[in-house]
């Protein structure tokens, strides 16, 4: 369920691997939309192992480093990823870009993909799920993933604790064609407190217009100021990203006359206390979402389709009914068990550092940072955190070494 990046994903290994594989996704026509997102290492890793990293990092756009400075110009942020391994870098990329890859890949791999399903609820029995809408039956499985997102209505008809809370703050963001001025390879970001925050990120190309280089621009706010925001119109707001920002903001301002050109993103924390029942199994953001503030999403619903993958294996019985799927899925919830608690535990600690309304958390955070950027233990821990690598706050854990054995091959691929 859900043909987003976990959904498209899983879809292609499960196929790959023999079975047979229908992608249910309830709009109507996928079209090559959205905002730019930073992958890491770690989603870059899974892209290697679809065969799709030649075409994503042809239109996409290195990522150095991670700079942040205070309105003052006090360096409040410098993550690189040459400390963590010399020559690796995270990918801004446009999101349809991503998808686009994807979905040819699946529908390569056979995948059935049906667009325009709403399927309102499921019924599960000891040998198969049931998918029916609005009480009309659309088949029988043998298993359910689900991958419809962090608003999945499926999610909760699940027999497991979970928790789902929206955040406060948002984003605003826009794609715009990259300035020649700006071209710095570096995600940059300026800082007033926590309480704003404005940041350019280059996000390469698309399909569509290969030679149009595009930068993705985002501004922080609480959603209840949205409205205020735009009542207050462009000329007030422009005023603010330039008395931050300064002249590195002034070309992509030029660009922005009309509100539509900035969308207004929300988010939300999803908790389960497992992530499956039976033969349902919950990935990506329908089963973790979190705050963007590590630029994890996207990494984290790859890692996820690879995880599954690997639990499954390359059994004999993979196009029968035979497979036992709790089992499968046990597997896979105790390999992604700490590595998404480490991350769910440093997005909520890091999220109101960067949006909130607190004078006292803007110090410790700059203090913290600054102190971080100065010793190496500190420098590591930031730039692990970053990639993708980490499984606990004093380990790297498993996910650093199979990404140093990635790093292997990609340097073959190169």
């Amino acid at each position: 369920m859900g043909a987003g990046t976990a959904g498209l994903a899983a879809a292609i290994f499960l196929a790959r691997q023999g079975h047979a594989v229908r992608l249910l996704e309830r709009v109507e026509r996928l079209q090559p939309v959205g905002a730019g997102i930073l992958l890491q290492p770690s989603g870059l890793a899974v892209l290697q192992r679809l065969g799709l990293l030649a075409e994503c990092t042809a239109l996409g756009a290195p990522v150095s480093r991670l700079y942040g400075t205070s309105c003052q110009g006090r360096v409040i942020l410098d993550t690189r990823y040459h400390d963590w391994q010399p020559g690796s870098f995270g990918l801004g990329i446009h999101r349809g870009v991503l998808m686009t890859a994807l979905l040819n890949a699946a529908q390569r791999a056979g995948v059935q993909v049906e667009t325009g399903v709403n399927v309102s609820r499921f019924e599960q029995a000891s040998s198969h799920i049931r998918l029916l809408s609005q009480d009309q039956p659309l088949g029988d499985f043998a298993a359910l993933i689900l991958a419809d997102g962090t608003r999945s209505a499926l999610r909760a008809q699940m027999p497991v604790r979970q928790w789902s809370r929206p955040y406060p703050w948002g984003a605003l963001w826009s794609m715009l064609p990259t300035a020649a001025s700006t071209e710095t390879g570096e995600l940059r970001q300026w800082y007033r407190g926590c309480r704003e925050m404005f940041g350019l990120m280059p996000t390469g190309s698309t399909h569509q217009a290969r030679d149009l280089p595009l930068t993705s621009l985002f501004w922080s706010l609480p959603l209840s100021e949205h409205e205020a925001w735009r009542q207050a119109g462009l000329d007030a707001w422009k005023t603010r990203v330039r008395r931050l920002a300064g002249e590195a903001a002034e070309a992509y301002l030029q660009r922005i006359d009309d509100p539509q050109q900035l969308t207004l993103a929300a988010y939300a924390d999803v908790r389960m206390q497992r992530w499956h029942a039976g033969r349902v199994l919950a990935i990506g953001d329908c089963a973790h979402a979190m705050s963007p503030q590590l630029g994890q999403g996207a990494n984290m619903a790859l890692v996820d389709a690879a995880a599954l993958a690997d639990a499954l294996g390359e059994a004999a019985d993979a196009t029968q009914q035979t497979l036992d799927w709790n089992a499968t899925f046990t597997r896979y919830g105790d390999a992604r068990r700490d590595h998404l608690r480490y991350y769910r535990q440093a997005s909520r600690l890091l999220t109101p550092l960067f949006q909130s309304h607190s004078n006292t958390l803007a110090v410790l955070r700059d203090i913290a940072l600054t102190l971080a950027r100065h010793n190496r233990f500190g420098r590591q821990h930031a730039v692990s955190t970053l990639v993708g690598a980490r499984s606990g706050w004093l380990w790297p854990g498993a996910q650093q070494r199979e990404l140093h054995a990635w790093k292997g091959e990609r340097e073959a691929w190169e």
